[in-house]
């Protein structure tokens, strides 16, 4: 169990960011939410709430997160994602005891790319979902044939949840770098699948906030070859957050850890062995 020293985790951020702007919702005769005085001190203290809110409380109860969430009238669902995030802070590791339960479809994720500064993607065999086309998506569809007997809606849910999130990081401007192996792009694609991918591929790299490479085959192997690896970058000081896929599992990585480092310096190996996207398509 981690003490309540020390830098703040993912989870007691996330979970502190979640719960401020849960107690600062408007509600009717409301319009600014509560102040910290006017939750009932025997679910938490205003210093308690403001240190939990700021991130500094390394280790949170999920009672207690239930109870304020409780005083708050907060989503059911939220609530639970909440609790979640609370065991996690009293784990040492959270990214090995709570990775997958924690990020149970990509709900913290998501939390966390939409605050990052600055995002990284690579992947040596797909294009990264923040950037696939409408038509790369439903290509992807067409194609499989074992699956986990997803319908029509939840293939529609998801080309959504692509275009909403990209919409998201367009508006901010936000930095992001994107280092796509070749196979993704050199394998067979259907016609509109492919003529969409080049046209989109091409409009991400003429943002200034948009750095798009491919990493070409004859580049050779390097570090990442077959990762999957979202990196998201945070300012003032707060650790940044990495996401992995292999085929030996997924899940998240401790930025500070050796293999974090590790991870850290394989992306700016891969990215010096790669070429403007540009210049692939001229």
């Amino acid at each position: 169990m981690t003490s309540n020293r020390g830098r703040s985790t993912t989870p007691a951020i996330e979970l502190g960011l979640q719960l401020r702007t849960e107690r600062l919702r408007p509600r009717p005769g409301k319009p600014r939410g509560y102040s910290k005085e006017e939750v009932p001190r025997h679910i938490a203290s205003s210093r308690t709430i403001l240190d939990i809110e700021n991130g500094r409380k390394r280790t949170v109860k999920s009672g207690t997160v239930r109870d304020l969430c409780a005083f708050y009238r907060s989503d059911p669902d939220l609530i639970e994602h909440l609790a979640l995030l609370a065991q996690a802070t009293r784990e040492d590791d959270w990214t090995n005891a709570y990775g997958s339960v924690v990020d149970r479809d990509s709900w913290l994720y998501q939390q966390r790319e939409d605050r990052a500064a600055r995002l990284k993607f690579h992947d040596s065999t797909s294009i990264p979902s923040l950037i696939q086309p409408k038509s790369y998506v439903e290509m992807i569809r067409d194609t499989t044939v074992v699956n986990l007997e997803l319908t029509e809606t939840d293939w529609e849910k998801a080309i959504q949840y692509r275009l909403d999130r990209r919409a998201r990081w367009l508006a901010s401007k936000r930095p992001m770098t994107c280092l796509i192996g070749e196979a993704a792009i050199a394998m067979h694609l259907n016609n509109d699948a492919k003529r969409e991918l080049r046209q989109t591929m091409l409009e991400l790299a003429r943002l200034p906030f948009a750095d798009v490479r491919l990493i070409p085959f004859s580049a050779g192997r390097y570090d990442l070859l077959g990762w999957e690896l979202n990196l998201l970058e945070f300012d003032n000081g707060e650790e940044p957050i990495i996401r992995t896929r292999t085929a030996r599992g997924a899940g998240f990585i401790a930025a500070d850890s050796p293999t974090g480092n590790v991870i850290r310096r394989a992306f700016a190996q891969a990215a010096r062995m790669s070429i403007p996207v540009e210049e692939y398509y001229a």
